[in-house]
């Protein structure tokens, strides 16, 4: 299996964490040479997932991750299918993001979904790019604590700034360049 692209793994910061990646996380994967199910399982064990999802049921889990691909809730036939999968153990959920990807860009029938999965990943890789940009911006885009996860100020800034990025609605460079200054001028989180 190839390793994946850093892309490919912009596509998965945001199914799983709602948002785009750090740079040095994105440039530690990247270098690694990971696939994108192995990248899947490891975004399964991090703090940041178990605090988004660890108490969700896995309806809603499966929810959330259609909410941060695609911006909408998930159609009853596929929620039912990918909870009825998790439960037989046929899948985990961490693998569930790549079959929603990859649905998304390969179905004549999910023209808006893969709109949406593509204004969102064009978002954060501009965001990340506009975060490397800074020793400032590395530094400041970071959770307020990572055991226990805090997610803080500047997670939740980029959070929201993603949330605003729809099928409809595509990033611009003054709405990722207003963003990533709020972070910075926040500076480093810190419990």
């Amino acid at each position: 299996m190839a390793n994946a692209t850093s892309t490919q793994l912009q596509e998965l910061y945001v199914a799983y964490f709602g948002r785009a990646a750090d740079p040095t996380g994105l440039d530690y994967w990247t270098e690694r040479g990971i696939t994108t199910a192995a990248f899947a399982a490891n975004m399964y064990a991090q703090p940041e997932f178990k605090s988004a999802y660890g108490s969700l049921s896995i309806e809603s889990q499966v929810n959330q991750i259609y909410k941060n691909l695609f911006d909408r809730e998930a159609d009853v036939t596929g929620l039912t299918y990918w909870t009825q999968q998790i439960n037989l153990g046929n899948l985990q959920l961490a693998e569930i993001a790549t079959h929603l990807i990859w649905a998304a860009q390969n179905n004549s029938g999910s023209a808006d979904d893969k709109t949406a999965l593509t204004n969102r990943t064009n978002a954060a890789v501009a965001y990340t790019a506009k975060v490397k940009e800074t020793t400032s911006a590395i530094l400041a885009y970071a959770a307020e604590s990572t055991d226990p996860w805090t997610e803080g100020d500047n997670i939740a800034e980029a959070k929201s700034y993603m949330s605003g990025i729809d099928k409809d609605t595509a990033h611009t460079a003054a709405g990722v360049a207003a963003s990533v200054t709020t972070i910075t001028n926040n500076g480093v989180q810190s419990v």
